[in-house]
């Protein structure tokens, strides 16, 4: 007996002895593409199968599940993969003051750049990364032109966590160059960085590392199954929503992959590739546990859809009107089954920090950017207006907002050939007189963002004979193209003379099998109105930039709005 008790004091003295195998558990919490969304943003879910409108994100509740994180685990790592700002009005109005110091106030580990960090130029992003103190990375970054945005961003960190170190490498979409303003700052290909680096903090002895990336999912998981020694990806840049059909899925939404997607990595092992959606709708969780060479024995998944606790329904008449009573119970009830949606309540000193500058935001609708010298009436279809206004080839108002979409692509170095909206993208017309910033956020109010698809002319057609077929809201308005469209034909035969305006200025028949560039909005991009045609679209980005902030821009830069010569629709009612 004796004998059998040494035999166990001996094992568990080897087990647990200085140089026995020890588990090191982590947490990584994560957002990407938050785009100066410091408040809540509304959108549809369908929980329990029921169109419901509800608020989404906000930093303020993001502070509050922080926290409970930070409480229930000790080793804790909060990241931001990249584009915090260029979105909301917050930027507009402050220049990216609010987002940077809620990093800080958040405590994030690092940042990654992101593309929309470059917008203003290097050094625009050099003075705003000032209000900040947290790390920014970019490995992949050649900023050597720019000492004061080189000498404040690194290419990576080692972070200390619960006694162990963790590489973390920054690396940011290397296209920058073409669909942002970074001016004399070059990016390199993303993969070999990050070997490099890698290499790098394995000679330091760090044997657990994270690529903490703004390059889109397809890379990330090209990254994992290429780079060698990398353990987990969290990324941004696709807008990416990851989750499981019976988590965020079950509430009506689309996840692309579950979270975490795992990849078989360079080594063999599994690569645990993150990202969380955007505008701080979801909060990214992954659990890890890490052995005593740095490999992952465990990971466990818990993204957080970050939901308030009202909520609207349409009633018989179509209005929008509150959940009350029962059926708010049972949507909250569903909502806390749900392993991976929460209704959080906001932090209260978060609101306090962010209450002078919403107030500014607020003031700000009423700034004047531009006129109107003459009426933009606005139709979905062409037509008679409510107010009896004649408007034979639509809309005077869509068109320009389509010239918008294209002159801002034009601006990245990677123009589209077309622009193409739906009439129901824009709610209101403008009157002649002064238009403010308020005026354009109730003509476009529903933060849809810039899509640039790669289509055949053959696809364009099916766009397009797919809006004037369903009419509405769906009706197709387009920039650099036009068209006609006789509703007299048979449907998929109405719409002919179909027109693109080449780049030397010329209008060239639209050819079937020749590839073009279209930018759209992101509602008809995933098959909003029945396009279905765009939603198939396989080459296609996010450009992140907002509809309705493109066209602030655009009235701010042109100063005076008038009706273009043409609205490129020519329209033949049917009989």
């Amino acid at each position: 007996m004796h004998r059998v008790l040494a035999t166990l004091i001996l094992v568990l003295a080897v087990l647990c002895g200085p140089g026995a195998p020890q588990a090191f558990d982590l947490t990584l919490l994560h957002v990407n593409d938050s785009h100066s969304y410091l408040d809540p943003t509304t959108d549809k879910i369908r929980p329990q199968g029921k169109e419901t409108y509800a608020k989404l994100g906000g930093w303020a509740r993001l502070t509050t599940l922080v926290d409970k994180a930070r409480a229930e685990r000790a080793n804790v790592l909060l990241l931001h993969a990249g584009d915090a700002v260029q979105g909301d009005l917050y930027f507009l109005k402050y220049g990216g003051r609010p987002e940077m110091e809620f990093l800080d106030r958040l405590g994030f580990a690092a940042m990654t750049l992101g593309n929309h960090e470059f917008d203003k130029g290097p050094d625009f992003l050099a003075n705003m990364l000032g209000y900040a103190e947290l790390p920014v990375l970019s490995a992949n970054m050649d900023a050597s032109e720019v000492p004061a945005l080189a000498s404040r961003v690194k290419p990576y960190i080692v972070a200390t966590v619960g006694g162990e170190k963790i590489g973390i490498i920054g690396l940011t979409i290397r296209d920058t160059g073409v669909i942002s303003a970074p001016g004399k700052v070059a990016f390199s290909e993303e993969a070999q960085a990050a070997d490099l680096y890698v290499r790098e903090l394995q000679a330091r002895g760090v044997n657990k590392i994270v690529l903490l990336t703004h390059v889109g999912f397809g890379v990330d998981k090209m990254l994992a199954a290429k780079v060698h020694g990398v353990d987990v990806i969290v990324g941004g840049h696709s807008h990416t929503l990851l989750g499981g059909q019976d988590g965020i899925g079950a509430m009506g939404l689309n996840p692309a992959a579950p979270y975490p997607a795992v990849v078989k990595g360079a080594d063999g092992g599994d690569v645990y590739v993150v990202t969380a959606w955007k505008w701080g709708r979801v909060l990214g969780r992954l659990d890890l546990t890490f052995d005593d060479e740095g490999r992952v024995t465990r990971a466990e998944s818990r993204p957080e859809l970050v939901l308030g606790d009202t909520f609207r329904r349409k009633d018989a008449g179509g209005r929008k009107v509150e959940v009350l009573g029962a059926d708010r119970e049972a949507l909250l009830a569903a909502i806390d089954e749900n392993p991976e949606t929460v209704a959080a309540a906001p932090d209260a000193g978060a609101r306090k920090f962010l209450g002078p500058f919403a107030q500014g935001v607020e003031a700000m609708r009423t700034e004047v950017i531009g006129r109107a010298v003459l009426p933009l009436p606005h139709i979905r279809v062409p037509g008679v207006t409510d107010s009896g206004e004649r408007l034979p080839h639509g809309s005077l108002l869509a068109p320009l907002v389509c010239r918008s979409m294209l002159d801002k692509l034009g601006a990245t170095g990677s123009p589209a050939d077309i622009a193409l909206m739906n009439g129901g993208g824009v709610r209101i017309s403008i009157p002649e007189g002064d238009i403010t910033v308020g005026t354009v956020f109730s003509m476009m109010p529903f933060n849809n963002t810039l899509f640039v698809l790669k289509l055949t002319g053959k696809e364009v057609r099916t766009a397009l004979e797919t809006g004037v077929a369903r009419g509405g809201g769906a009706f197709p308005y387009v920039g650099g193209l036009r068209f006609a469209a006789d509703m007299n034909q048979p449907e998929g035969s109405r719409v002919h003379a179909v027109e693109v305006l080449g780049r030397e200025g010329s209008w060239q028949s639209l050819v079937p099998h020749r590839t073009y560039s279209v930018v759209t909005n992101s509602y008809l991009a995933s098959g909003g109105d029945g396009y279905e045609v765009l939603k198939r679209a396989t080459d296609r980005y996010d450009t992140g930039f907002v509809d309705s902030l493109v066209f602030l821009d655009f009235v701010k830069r042109k100063r005076t709005l008038r009706p273009l010569p043409s609205t490129g629709v020519t329209y033949i009612p049917g009989h």
